[in-house]
């Protein structure tokens, strides 16, 4: 190796790289457990080992024994540097499932035989130094031409995803692909070109600053791209991209398993031809793609239920240029619809039977508990199986209730909730008790339903609440709930001033038949919850702030529609107001 002008120059050059890729690899220690950050780690070091043992042989013979032991190092940071350059690029484009121990074992065995050749130079096959100049043998040529086989990898994989990638990681893949090809190209110049002197360090002087400039500013060690591949895998849904001329020209796994009893290789292939033994597939598919418009359809096949949607793709300038297919198997949805639908319709059957099977025989009960008065008008048992008799009514009406108030509630109306409460309060026997109504908010809820629910409410708080020590009348009052004050209404409540629900209780008191009162049936808040749950609305029971019971229902979706029906009730009603 012969130094030709310039020698302080050039030593001064080897010297800032290797002191620069101790500043990088402190850095990237910093940032050990990113990925890929350690085999960048250690490609740093191996070209300031590389630049350092260039600096070292500019000041002693090269004809020594130093100086052969100075070229063994070289080529130990060479054999590193394309080694890690290689890992890291894998890592960094995704391919990661790539790296294995088997992997990295013959990787290591080119720079290991290098290793060796340099240090033993057997016949000079590696080398030879003629007056003072290194003069390079077979086996060097044929480890550069291993050597920029890889750098052409790594730079076909870094430039191929700086082609792909968003935005987001252009700039850092960027300053990678330059990186990588400054280095190359300046040991390029050095081996088949006019200089005689190794400048590979001034590629990797111009690759460290890049570097820098990638981690400091385009986060190179805080954002690694994800592989569109380990996307794709992950999705559960089968994707496919046609192109404008119906040509299947990608697909993630999931759609790889859809197709595999129609064509193993499916890539490349014609919509029409593939899906030429599944004719409701291929229309389905030409009405989909009819015009460029997103859309979505289901199809009912042999195996399953299945949710396509569509979405045309467009190039930069907003040409139409294909489209991309997410098919979901919505089958054991449908099951499920369907075994709910029978359900229903069983318990339907189940409240016909009840309505006809028990009100017939109560109905025979009182013709005969009717005649029985004529007969004697003044028995005393009589009254108790009158009272028995709508004890029955009573039972079955709150059980038809029960069982078909558990349906969804699929098209709610705004409802101004004051408007719906007042007509509520207008349906219950209030007595003595009043109510204050602060709900000025329009819901979107089933009328009828939700004023089941705030009459089973009142009455509720009427019968168990107003047993107050001080024997002052009840007041209920209803009013609107918020995540934080003054903010979106998330629901609303209906709240007492009596005597409360013990904590120990609460938790029972939705449960059907569950209930304090002996002529009570148990159902009138099972009946509450179960409207609460059709709407998706949570129900649950606290203390109201003057120690009473307080009902609260989250989750009830507002409107502003100012034509929201209040039912025909008045909601203008004020603190003391009473019912009938």
């Amino acid at each position: 190796m012969v130094l030709g002008t310039g020698v302080d120059l050039i030593q001064a050059i080897y010297a800032i790289v290797a002191v620069n890729s101790l500043v990088l690899a402190g850095v990237l220690y910093r940032h050990r457990e990113r990925i890929g950050a350690v085999p960048l780690l250690v490609n740093v070091l191996a070209t300031g080992l590389w630049a350092a043992s260039l600096l070292a042989r500019t000041t002693v013979d090269p004809g020594s024994a130093l100086a052969h032991a100075l070229l063994v190092t070289l080529f130990l940071g060479v054999g590193l540097y394309l080694l890690t350059l290689l890992v890291f690029t894998l890592e960094y484009t995704g391919r990661e499932k790539y790296i294995r121990p088997s992997t990295i074992a013959i990787l290591s065995i080119e720079p290991i035989l290098v290793l060796g050749f340099v240090a033993v130079n057997p016949g000079q096959r590696f080398f030879e130094v003629v007056d003072g100049t290194v003069e390079w043998g077979i086996v060097f040529w044929g480890h550069m031409v291993y050597a920029y086989a890889i750098l052409t990898v790594a730079t076909v994989l870094i430039a191929g995803l700086l082609y792909r990638s968003q935005s987001l990681y252009r700039g850092q893949t960027a300053m990678l692909v330059v990186g990588t090809v400054a280095a190359w190209a300046a040991n390029a110049l050095y081996v088949f070109g006019p200089v005689d002197v190794e400048i590979s360090p001034v590629g990797f002087l111009v690759t460290g600053a890049l570097y820098a400039v990638a981690i400091t500013r385009y986060r190179l060690t805080d954002i690694v791209p994800i592989a569109r591949d380990r996307v794709l895998a992950n999705v559960s849904d089968a994707v496919f991209v046609v192109d404008e001329q119906d040509r299947l020209i990608d697909l993630n796994p999931v759609g790889r398993d859809l197709l595999a009893d129609i064509d193993s290789s499916p890539i490349g292939a014609d919509i029409d031809t593939l899906l030429a033994g599944r004719p409701e597939l291929r229309e389905g598919y030409r009405g989909l793609t009819a015009t460029p418009t997103p859309g979505d359809r289901e199809f009912e096949l042999s195996d399953g239920h299945y949710h396509f949607r569509t979405t045309p793709i467009e190039d930069d300038r907003g040409r139409h240029v294909g489209w991309l297919f997410m098919i979901r198997d919505i089958t054991d949805r449908k099951r499920r619809e369907a075994q709910l639908e029978r359900q229903n319709e069983r318990l339907e059957q189940f409240a016909d039977l009840v309505s006809h099977d028990l009100r017939n025989p109560l109905n025979v009960a009182n013709g005969y508990l009717d005649l029985a008065r004529e007969a004697d008008d003044d028995a005393a048992y009589l009254e108790e199986i009158e009272q028995s008799h709508d004890r029955m009514e009573t039972i079955i009406e709150d059980v038809l209730t029960l069982a078909r108030e558990g349906a969804d509630v699929t098209d709610p109306e705004p409802v101004a909730l004051a408007g719906i409460a007042g007509r509520a309060w207008s349906g219950v026997e209030t007595g003595a008790a009043s109510i204050a109504i602060d709900a000025d908010v329009t819901i979107l809820a089933d009328p009828e339903r939700t004023t089941r629910l705030l009459e089973n409410l009142f009455r509720n708080a009427i019968e168990h609440g107003s047993e107050r020590e001080d024997g002052a009348d009840l007041e209920i009052t209803v009013g609107t709930l918020a995540d934080t004050p003054g903010g979106s209404v998330t629901g609303f409540y209906v709240a007492d001033d009596g005597v409360g629900i013990p904590a120990s209780k609460r938790e029972h008191v939705f449960e059907g038949g569950y209930t304090t009162d002996e002529d009570g049936t148990g159902f009138g808040l099972a009946i509450v919850t179960e409207i609460a749950t059709a709407h998706e609305w949570t129900a649950s029971v606290t203390d109201s702030e003057t120690g009473g019971a307080r009902f609260e229902f989250r989750g009830v979706e507002t409107t502003a529609d100012a034509s929201a029906s209040s039912d025909g009730s008045e909601p203008d009603l004020e603190a003391d107001s009473s019912g009938p």
